[in-house]
């Protein structure tokens, strides 16, 4: 504005109407004048002359000055006469000025304040408009949490696995046992002292807040942010507490946080502190199957709680803070390195450091308990010289004969009365795919679908039948019956020596493993087992579906051969050129490239192939490795992978869309047992697919179906290219690798498909067979990657009729098992014309019978048409793949 007057005051000398012009107040008008020509005159103590007075008289005339407005008049001021140019005295005037040190301070601190001042107000602002928004966001957020109560969420609802029996009626198969297991007990019963020691070591203003201590809180959430302590400071009140262990909502988020504070404070209206205490003490986790204030003095101490003293009270107050780590029974086995190996291995040496961890907590506890006011001094210091005798201790053991118990190598231990027996593979089947379904629809861990299924009291009905899974698990209690009329467990065992003392000890020794599954052609699970031996374990290593594994060649028609069947690239006949046709590093010479890939003959270091044109039923009979991957390269990885994966459901790695896995089975990470036999149903009934699922049913505590896989059954491929498939993989069984798989009933061959597959360092041994009445693949194999012992002696498809052989021939003649695969009319069994591969007319040699599509049958016009590959074309890919 300064600016302006500044520019316009020499106009405004000359014009005095220029005001005029702005219609502005006469007042106003004057003033501004004044001050312009104020700022723009050549001297300081210029006097205004008669003229100019008289100009300003006539543009400003007597005005009545406004009320409450003051300003100088130019006829008042008084300036001194003057004469001319002052004349100089001889001595220079001293200045006024202050010094320029002065007069940069003032200026920068005026600046200085300025900002500071600024920067508050926009603090000030900004933060007045967050708080705001996260009130608003709060109390929207509060006013959608739904409420509590104790008495439903304390209802330890039991979830039950049912199986059909023989006669088709539902039987309770197992019972899952609630996470919380629990001994209540009424407040009552629960001595003072012991009620103190939680609510004194856990929440001191327990019985003030109204469920949130915000002083707690607020220094909880200052800790975070600023670290004043060198451990995190929980906020959490006892009511807070009881909200997270009921309801198992222990997701870390400040929308977590605020759900439990409001679902505290309405707990806190509902019921009294005693009820919320005492439920507090029934349902908090003492570390294990613990839970409850019952049985941690029973677990820890062998007592009643009303027996507890103020020590062994403060020792399980010290508890639920961190129960896995602050119970007196936490540790882990020692850790060693063999030198030989090089590699760990835990030994028999325990180190527990649950006494530490739990005693100084205990401390703390009987301090906060003496600062309160609940115990006396003399209280104090004998509880904190108290003995405490824990049950999995020597002296324990020995006052209480009856409760010990003498393992296997003669250690004495306490017969513990929580051990829980081992669920079945039928049992952990259902419990994980549960659990997946829970994942995957809710986006939670595996531990909190665990959770839920245990206190849900679902009603999960399965599709096992359970007579083929009695049958199977009694073939897999001893690893002889699966190599019955091949070698034995001593012959393939791989003995080490992890410890490195010269003795190979059977912990040490690894022995075949292996995993079964059989599946109808609806996706139903029938049987499934895991591992050979007695199952010892839940929820653990499951060789069946857990343990993705290597397939080999099992993997062909499921890939290249599928699809290029499906899309009518090949068919029956299609002779294609037996050669390599993929350029690749070679490993043993460094720098040079080989041809990729060659196929193995008996042993495992001989390559062949014959550079001459073969048959595709051919090829897929001796399963040649030349022949998918001559597929694969000519129609594309990509739609081969999207086949595979998209179409028959393998779960596939990304990696995994590659001439070597596609081709030969080497995937990145495998795919276990009943994946593989699940993307082969659909060549045993049409061309339809469903997730492979071994539950068929279930209901929640309100009697309502939750959705299963089973109802996404639907047909994925062509019934004609289902039945040309199964009629190769037949041929497979009955002229080529598969051969050991054949089976008789009444004197005639069981229709019987299959495929076998194995790993080129001989690691993994794997057939999947099929059966009118169902689909089922094996694997062998060792846990950790080994060339099995002997491994020229083992025939994967043996391994499986030793496994299921026997059941299908019992069981052939049963009205519902059928007979044969559906047939397909769209389908025409034709010879095979021995020069082109094509069906042949009446003129060609005729070879064995082969099916083809009706819709595109190639008749011989005695011309060959076939899919070969020539090295030095200018076409060939460069791709490289791994081997």
């Amino acid at each position: 504005m300064l600016y302006f007057f500044r520019k316009y005051s020499e106009t405004l000398k000359k014009d005095e109407n220029f005001l005029k012009v702005l219609n502005m107040p006469p007042i106003l008008c004057y003033n501004i004048r004044c001050t312009i020509m104020e700022s723009a005159r050549p001297c300081r103590n210029e006097r205004l002359s008669g003229a100019m007075m008289r100009r300003q008289s006539s543009l400003f005339p007597a005005l009545p000055s406004p009320k409450g407005v003051l300003f100088m008049s130019v006829s008042t001021r008084t300036r001194r006469p003057s004469s001319g140019r002052k004349q100089s005295s001889g001595k220079r005037k001293k200045s006024n000025r202050k010094p320029w040190i002065l007069r940069f301070l003032r200026g920068t601190g005026t600046v200085i304040l300025t900002t500071f001042l600024s920067l508050f107000l926009l603090f000030a602002v900004t933060g007045t408009i967050c708080a705001i928004a996260a009130t608003i966001y709060v109390t929207n957020y509060m006013e959608s949490t739904q409420k509590v109560s104790i008495t439903e969420l304390s209802a330890s609802f039991e979830t039950n696995i049912w199986e059909r029996d023989k006669k088709g009626k539902w039987v309770k198969a197992y019972t899952v046992p609630s996470e919380i297991k629990r001994l209540p007990v009424d407040l009552e019963r629960i001595p003072q002292h012991v009620r103190d020691a939680f609510v004194y070591g856990e929440d001191e203003r327990f019985y003030s807040h109204e469920g949130v201590d915000y002083k707690r809180t607020a220094a909880s959430f200052a800790n975070m942010i600023l670290k004043f302590w060198a451990t995190d400071q929980g906020g959490s009140t006892i009511t807070q507490q009881l909200i997270k262990n009921l309801t198992g909502d222990d997701e870390t988020s400040p929308q977590r946080k605020i759900r439990e504070i409001k679902r505290a404070m309405l707990l806190e209206k509902e019921y009294s502190k005693d009820e919320i205490l005492e439920a507090y003490m029934n349902y908090i986790g003492f570390g294990g199957a613990a839970n409850g204030i019952q049985m941690a003095a029973n677990k820890y101490f062998d007592k009643d709680v009303s027996e507890l003293s103020i020590a062994e009270a403060a020792c399980l107050a010290a508890i639920p803070q961190s129960p896995e780590k602050n119970n007196p029974f936490a540790g882990k086995n020692e850790k060693a390195y063999n030198d030989v190996t090089h590699t760990y291995y835990y030994t028999d040496t325990f180190n527990n450091t649950g006494r530490e961890v739990n005693r100084k907590r205990m401390e703390y506890i009987l301090m906060q308990m003496y600062k309160n006011g609940a115990i006396t001094f003399d209280e104090y210091q004998e509880a904190l010289n108290e003995h405490l005798v824990f049950t999995d201790s020597a002296e324990y053991l020995m006052a209480h004969p009856d409760k010990q118990k003498v393992e296997d190598d003669g250690t004495i231990v306490l017969n513990n009365d929580y051990e829980q027996e081992a669920t079945s593979w039928a049992v952990d089947e259902a419990l994980n795919e549960f659990a997946e379904m829970l994942m995957e629809e809710r986006g939670i861990s595996k531990e909190r679908a665990m959770t839920l299924i245990n206190n849900g009291g679902y009603q999960i009905y399965t599709t096992i039948d359970r007579e083929m899974q009695d049958y199977i698990e009694a073939k897999y209690s001893d690893l002889d019956n699966l190599l019955a009329g091949m070698t034995n467990t001593q012959a393939t065992t791989f003995f080490r020596d992890l410890d490195g003392d010269g003795e190979y000890e059977d912990e040490e020794n690894m022995t075949l493993q292996s995993g079964f599954s059989a599946i109808d052609y609806k996706g139903r699970v029938l049987c499934t087992v895991g591992g050979i031996g007695e199952k010892t374990s839940s929820l653990g290593t499951n060789f069946a579906s857990g343990e993705p594994q290597q397939p080999g060649s099992a993997i062909k028609p499921v890939t290249a051969y599928g699809f290029a069947l499906q899309n009518d690239l090949i068919t029956w006949g299609t002779q294609v050129l037996d050669a390599p046709c993929i350029e690749v590093d070679d490993p043993k010479r460094p720098g040079q490239k080989k041809w990729w890939p060659t196929n193995y003959a008996d042993t495992n270091d001989v390559t062949v192939y014959t550079n001459q044109m073969v048959n595709i039923y051919y090829a897929l009979q001796v399963s040649k490795n030349t022949i998918p991957a001559l597929i694969t390269k000519t129609y594309g990885r990509n739609r081969v992978y999207d086949f595979a994966k998209n179409t028959l459901g393998l779960k596939l790695d990304a990696k995994d869309e590659d001439y070597a896995p596609l081709s030969v089975g080497a995937l990145r990470y495998g795919v276990t047992v009943k994946n593989l036999a699940n993307a082969y149903m659909v060549y045993g009934n049409g061309g339809y697919y469903a997730p492979a699922h071994v539950i068929e049913r279930i209901t929640t505590s309100d009697g309502i179906d939750v959705p299963v896989p089973g109802d996404e059954y639907k047909q994925v491929i062509d019934a004609d290219t289902s039945y040309i498939m199964n009629k190769l993989l037949q041929n497979v069984v009955q002229n080529g690798t598969g051969t050991a798989a054949q089976m008789m009933h009444n004197g005639k061959f069981i229709p019987i498909a299959g495929k076998t597959g194995t790993t080129s360092d001989w690691f993994d041994l794997m057939f999947v067979g099929l059966n009118p009445h169902f689909v089922s693949a094996v694997w062998i194999g060792y846990p950790q990657n080994k060339e099995i012992r002997n491994h020229w002696s083992i025939k994967s498809p043996l391994i499986w009729k030793n496994a299921i052989g026997e059941w299908i021939q019992q069981h052939y003649d049963d009205e519902d098992f059928e007979k044969d695969f559906p047939e397909c009319e769209e389908v025409m069994a034709i010879p095979v014309c021995m020069a082109t591969g094509k069906a042949a007319n009446n003129a060609c040699p005729k070879g064995e019978i082969g099916y083809w599509k009706t819709k595109n049958i190639p008749w011989c016009d005695n011309r060959q048409l076939g899919l070969g590959y020539n090295a030095f074309d200018d076409y060939a890919e460069e791709d490289e793949v791994q081997e």
